[in-house]
């Protein structure tokens, strides 16, 4: 068997995290081969005949589109692995800004940029916007996190080689949480770095803005236990993938006023920066863009101009 690696726009965490196999990636090699991986191996092109190829990162520009169509055909089994690659990730909010302006500040405006100021023209066309791969190519299976967490991935890779099933868990970060409902009264939406958090009750009910509920699960709510809201880095919970009237911002703000008995305009009041506090890891999704209640075009538009 053969296995290949793809790094697009993206940190190579997630790569990273497969690494973090550690003696079970042997286990791993002894039944495949793995023929391409830039982070880990010189290799400069992915071979025919893969088996199973792992794309991560977001395509932003015409080379990552060009890298994950060929691993399209090269692969029988394409894996998006990370939240980059299955809903845009980070690299999707550089749609808040435009190409222009994204160029100007790196080459341009930062202390590290040279000073005669010249955005190099030998680079990779950028793309009008970001994408998850599976708005572009056919996606076999999807593995979301920021990057997959290590127990996480060493139940799938293994079990991928060998050609079995799992059964996984498909519920969101609050079912992994062990802190309990307190009391809610007077509620008002804190900023992260407001006051010391109750380490034993929600952290939305506290006023913090935790996206635990409304995202997917598998990473045993590490953030909400080290006493830090979930920022949404798993992508969106199956309830809302699967209802094209349901999303991100608008169930957070229906269950905040079911929390608090706000009303949602109230709440809605509330809330600020939504683009980074709602869309940090889906704003690049075709998916999420499209759902009937999304905020994203509006967001992307506003600031872009």
């Amino acid at each position: 068997m053969k296995i290949a690696i793809e790094e697009l726009a993206g940190c190579s965490g997630c790569t990273i995290a497969v690494l973090d196999l550690h003696e079970m990636l042997l286990d791993v090699v002894k039944e495949a081969e793995i023929v391409y991986s830039p982070v880990i191996m010189d290799v400069k092109e992915p071979p025919e005949g893969i088996d199973i190829a792992f794309v991560t990162g977001a395509v932003r520009n015409e080379e990552n589109r060009e890298r994950l169509e060929k691993l399209r055909r090269r692969a029988k089994t394409l894996v998006a692995l990370g939240t980059c690659a299955c809903y845009g990730g980070i690299s999707g909010l550089s749609m808040l800004s435009s190409n222009e302006d994204l160029f100007s500040c790196v080459y341009r405006e930062v202390e590290t940029a040279k000073p005669d100021g010249v955005i190099p023209t030998d680079v990779p066309p950028f793309l009008y916007r970001a994408f998850a791969v599976g708005d572009l190519v056919k996606i076999d299976y999807y593995v979301t996190g920021c990057p997959p967490k290590e127990v996480f991935v060493k139940k799938i890779i293994p079990a991928m080689v060998a050609g079995d099933k799992l059964e996984l868990s498909r519920k969101s970060v609050c079912s992994e949480c062990d802190r309990t409902m307190g009391p809610v009264e007077n509620w008002t939406l804190k900023r992260r770095h407001e006051g010391v958090p109750d380490r034993e009750h929600c952290l939305l009910g506290q006023g913090y803005l935790c996206l635990g509920s409304v995202t997917f699960g598998r990473c045993a709510a590490a953030c909400p236990k080290n006493n830090i809201p979930c920022h949404g880095c798993n992508g969106p919970s199956l309830d809302i993938l699967r209802e094209p009237c349901r999303d991100i911002y608008g169930m957070m703000v229906r269950r905040i006023s079911d929390l608090t008995d706000k009303p949602q305009k109230e709440v809605e009041k509330e809330l600020y920066d939504v683009a980074h506090t709602m869309y940090a890891f889906t704003i690049g999704s075709l998916i999420m863009e499209d759902k009937e209640t999304s905020k994203i075009r509006d967001l992307v538009k506003e600031r872009s101009r």
